[in-house]
């Protein structure tokens, strides 16, 4: 039996690559003119894997989410099929706790976090009816409320929206406390350095690890900023990530 963690060695390519983490999969395919060969093949080839490896896929449980942002109108691309079923083809898909729709914005999340950081403040409330005050409380808004509303903050947090959307709650959170807490831009710009840091450390990351040697130096800690055609892009990780690393290490 070959090891789910040598998969993506056989199967994936730069434009198809095959995200693995426990027991969640995603096929990502970069379509190009309408060719869908390569990403098709990538499908099939996971189906065969996983029938050689005694492993069935369940095709009514596979989502497929289309990103088409282009303004002509095109005909929708024929559902993938796996095993004689046509996989549905859904306009929002929540994705290890993150949830993706087909605009690439972040107005599925938003509302999704908007709802559990208030259920999470109403528990913070009680706690404080309750007599509970000073370092417990904020360990409790630490580990049950913010973990809950900064979850998955370096995807979403450069639109400036949804960040209001968010400080509405950390000021609500603020006043249960009776102490300020950072923002979520500062809140997010930590993380995001984080995450970039840890990039650097772990050489084998596998969607940045190419990008981010590309953007490297040999005589600067600063690194070079992607080309950005889009604005949707110049607002993705990457493009922010590596301004707000050049603006921490300008001489």
């Amino acid at each position: 039996m070959e090891k789910l963690t040598d998969i993506s060695i056989y199967i994936s390519s730069s434009s198809c690559p095959l995200q693995k983490f426990s027991d969640d999969s995603a096929a990502v395919g970069l379509i190009t003119d309408g060719d869908d060969t390569e990403y098709r093949g990538l499908i099939q080839d996971f189906v065969d894997w996983s029938l050689r490896n005694n492993l069935r896929i369940n095709a009514s449980k596979t989502k497929e989410l289309v990103v088409y942002l282009r303004r002509r109108n095109t005909p929708p691309p024929a559902p993938v099929n796996i095993l004689g079923t046509d996989v549905d083809v859904v306009k929002t898909y929540k994705y290890l706790g993150v949830h993706l729709n087909n605009n690439l914005d972040w107005t599925h999340n938003t509302d999704a976090l908007v709802k559990k950081g208030n259920s999470r403040l109403f528990l913070l409330r009680r706690l404080r009816s309750f007599g509970v005050q000073g370092p417990l409380l904020r360990t409790f808004y630490a580990s049950v409320v913010g973990s809950a509303i900064f979850y998955g903050i370096v995807c979403w947090s450069r639109s400036i929206r949804d960040r209001k959307r968010m400080d509405r709650l950390v000021r609500r959170a603020s006043s249960v406390l009776g102490c300020p807490l950072d923002s979520v831009e500062v809140v997010g710009n930590g993380r995001m350095m984080a995450k970039l840091s840890s990039c650097h450390v772990e050489q084998h990351v596998p969607p940045l690890q190419d990008p981010l040697a590309a953007l490297g130096s040999s005589f600067s800690e600063r690194l070079l900023h992607p080309r950005c055609v889009k604005k949707r892009y110049r607002r993705s990780f990457l493009p922010a990530a590596v301004r707000l690393h050049n603006k921490h290490n300008a001489r």
